[in-house]
């Protein structure tokens, strides 16, 4: 068709092109980094880092997004920055999937907020939508490859159905479990916990 098109034609298909391109290499690189969390072939760097700090910095890096999608994204943090024992770039990698994730379902003047709060012995990390939500037979499917809650959504906008297969996946690697909570209409939370140790525990193991 290159004789009958016209520029503006041109650049159409050669945009499609290039998204079309783009996904494709994204979902392989998923899949590869899935299949490899899956086979234990990534084992986590446990230290020690203060979450809240990890939580503030992966928030800013999405504001523009949601910016730009006419969403509220807010942080909530503690007064007392607790150090949790982690995997710092997969707990990050994670975190991204979950606030990427609520980012893309949450409609335009929507909320999503992400919540540090101390506990005990862990700490713990919402992430929290007021989009559409899930319906209760979608919930046990939902950390399923590929599983998409609307199959009518477009992929542009939903994702492949890998983030949050790759986000339980890391938490189970850190022998704790990726939770949801949703209802139709109002919304969607994911929660995680990470072990923390006390002043006295870290004073304890130092040489």
């Amino acid at each position: 068709k290159d004789g009958v098109l016209d520029s503006d034609e041109r650049q159409r298909y050669v945009k499609t092109a290039l998204r079309n391109a783009r996904r494709l290499s994204d979902l392989v690189g998923e899949l590869f980094e899935l299949s490899k969390l899956e086979t234990k072939q990534i084992e986590p760097s446990v230290e020690l880092f203060p979450i809240a700090e990890l939580v503030q910095d992966v928030v800013m890096q999405y504001e523009p997004q949601a910016e730009g999608q006419g969403i509220d994204l807010q942080v909530e943090l503690p007064e007392r920055h607790a150090r949790v024992e982690a995997d710092i770039g997969l707990v990050e990698r994670a975190l991204s999937n979950l606030i990427d994730n609520a980012i893309h379902y949450t409609p335009k003047g929507g909320n999503v907020r992400v919540r540090v709060t101390n506990e005990n012995r862990a700490v713990c990390v919402e992430v929290q939508d007021t989009g559409p939500g899930i319906p209760e037979d979608d919930l046990p499917h939902l950390f399923e490859r590929f599983y998409r809650v609307d199959k009518s959504r477009d992929r542009d906008k939903g994702g492949a159905g890998l983030g949050l297969a790759i986000a339980k996946t890391i938490l189970e690697l850190h022998e704790q479990t990726l939770t949801v909570e949703s209802t139709v209409g109002e919304g969607t939370t994911f929660r995680f916990r990470l072990p923390v140790k006390s002043a006295v525990e870290q004073r304890q193991e130092e040489p």
